[in-house]
């Protein structure tokens, strides 16, 4: 009889519960409980994993199928472990995931159509499930809800080494290891059909395996020695205290439980829910580190001549300098303004003064519409009068002549 029963989660996890769906590329129920009987009397089985996910209800049926069995049960995801797909593969009590593996887990989320009563009562469901999901993932791995739901809400793919070190996986297997086992799964009969012209792979001998093994130790040496000051005790589930550092500029606090060192998890919210985003970041005490999916990859202390006795790495200096570059940043931004201010109220003041000072004036035009204050009738008596006077004068000057 078979030692080891195979069993393939490769693609969508559906509903539909039909014999021929494992040919369309998707997984239910059925498809998984026809693989195990016709292998029941296995000893072991081992669960292949590629899935980007699919029907919560799905996952969790298939999980309790494959529990239920009694038997020991090894998950390998070979590619993707994606949402509903990672409850199944918690199902194992060995759970390993290939070098080159992907693991995400997140919010549930879907889509429908009805009145707002129905996407009230549909919004109440997808809470559920995500409490559920929550409550499962903090039983399997005894991480904390803060630290879960923040991968959940980030929705970011995990490493191996980040899976295995939030107690998702148990081992990763290297390239060498994955080929021996895929040599042996070309004489799987239920997946594929045996035939002479397979070519036969043997798995490497235990000298050559030490020697991979010791290679890939060193290679994941520094990452490891940085990933073991996130091992926290997440069984009790008090409120983590969030320390944060003020970002150089205007660019805010990050946050972070305990020290800031390699392997820590970094957040922009004081309630340790959004990662921070991949990349380099400055603090204002000089401090400089690089975050890669969420945790600290690499952390520079500032150097240069700011450091004294008491703080032999200049970061109270470096900090108070950078404080006060700022406030005199701002302050003469401030009176630079004041001064364009004043330069225009003297502009206008200076224009209004020229004005009041010039030697310009209207001319003065008599009122035509004025009258004489003399009566009009003595006027005219004195000018005839005077023609009078002027006519006999000139009659004497005739005669005379």
């Amino acid at each position: 009889m078979p030692q080891t029963a195979h069993i393939y989660i490769y693609g969508d996890i559906v509903s539909q519960q039909v014999p021929s769906l494992g040919q369309s590329g998707a997984v239910s129920l059925t498809s998984v409980k026809d693989a195990y009987n016709s292998n029941s009397t296995c000893n072991n089985i081992v669960v292949h994993i590629h899935s980007n996910g699919g029907s919560v209800f799905e996952g969790f049926a298939i999980h309790d199928f494959l529990v239920n069995t009694g038997k020991p049960i090894t998950t390998i995801v070979e590619g993707l472990c994606c949402s509903i797909a990672t409850v199944i593969f918690m199902a194992g009590t060995e759970r390993k995931l290939t070098e080159n593996s992907r693991f995400l887990i997140h919010n549930p989320w879907g889509n429908g159509e009805g009145d707002a009563a129905y996407f009230r009562q549909y919004a109440n469901e997808l809470q559920n499930e995500q409490s559920r999901l929550l409550t499962f993932y903090k039983q399997r791995t005894g991480a904390s809800n803060q630290l879960l739901q923040s991968y959940m809400t980030a929705e970011k793919l995990m490493s191996p080494e980040l899976a295995v070190e939030l107690k998702f996986a148990t081992g990763i297997i290297d390239t060498v290891k994955a080929m021996a086992l895929y040599s042996n799964q070309l004489h799987n009969p239920y997946k594929y059909p045996s035939t002479n012209n397979a070519p036969q792979q043997h798995p490497a001998t235990p000298q050559k395996q030490q020697h991979m093994d010791k290679t890939k130790k060193n290679r994941f040496s520094q990452l490891i020695s940085g990933l073991k000051n996130l091992v926290k005790d997440f069984n009790n589930d008090a409120n983590i205290q969030a320390a944060a550092k003020t970002l150089v500029g205007d660019d805010g606090d990050l946050y972070f439980d305990g020290d800031l060192a390699e392997g820590t998890a970094v957040f922009t919210d004081d309630a340790l829910t959004i990662p921070a985003a991949d990349g380099d970041y400055e603090f204002e005490d000089g401090t400089t580190i690089t975050i890669a999916d969420g945790l600290v990859t690499d952390v520079a202390q500032p150097t240069g001549g700011t450091a004294t006795s008491a703080d032999p790495e200049g970061r109270a200096v470096l900090a108070s300098l950078r404080k006060k570059l700022a406030i005199l940043k701002a302050e003469k931004l401030e009176l630079e303004n004041t001064l364009a201010q004043s330069e225009t109220v003297m502009a206008s003041a200076s224009k209004a003064l020229q004005m009041a000072k010039s030697s310009y004036r209207p001319e003065k035009r008599e009122n035509k519409f004025n009258r004489s204050t003399k009566p009009a009738g003595n006027n005219l008596a004195e000018k005839m009068d005077a023609r009078r006077a002027e006519l006999k004068a000139k009659k004497g000057d005739h005669k005379t002549a």
